[in-house]
């Protein structure tokens, strides 16, 4: 069976014929965002697409985004990578030997501290001690 290519038109043409229920539905695995009014995808020919939906759930329009960052340059192989790591189930121990094979956990720690909350990264920090001491007896 041939692989059909999913572009822009693709989906808007889907988007128009359907409620933004049966839309999300059909797309449910490559959908980023869902929203009220809006879905958010990534089309196999890597453009971000956003379908805006009346509040009765009928198509009004898009917007399509190029891309610009690296990840969005590859977000086809991104999206595969995301699917693998789901499909397997995998842990946190998993994601962290990922990371440092890679060569991305001091990036990666400092990415997740810099954009959490202060009293998120003061929390962790302060059980991180606690942790430390008791190892310490």
């Amino acid at each position: 069976m041939e692989k059909l290519f999913r572009d822009v038109e693709y989906f808007i043409s889907q988007a128009s014929n359907s409620t933004q229920s049966e839309f999300e539905l059909d797309f449910v695995d490559i959908i980023e965002v869902y929203d009220t009014n809006t879905t958010k995808l990534i089309t196999e020919d890597s453009k971000e697409l956003i379908i805006y939906w009346y509040t009765d759930g009928y198509y009004q329009g898009y917007q399509v985004i190029y891309e610009t960052s690296q990840m969005e340059q590859h977000a086809a192989n991104v999206n595969r990578v995301i699917n693998i790591l789901r499909e397997i189930k995998v842990d946190g121990e998993t994601m962290q030997y990922i990371l440092e094979k890679v060569g991305m956990e001091d990036q990666m720690l400092r990415q997740l501290v810099m954009s959490q909350p202060i009293e998120e990264v003061r929390y962790m920090f302060e059980e991180r001690e606690e942790l430390e001491e008791f190892n310490k007896k």
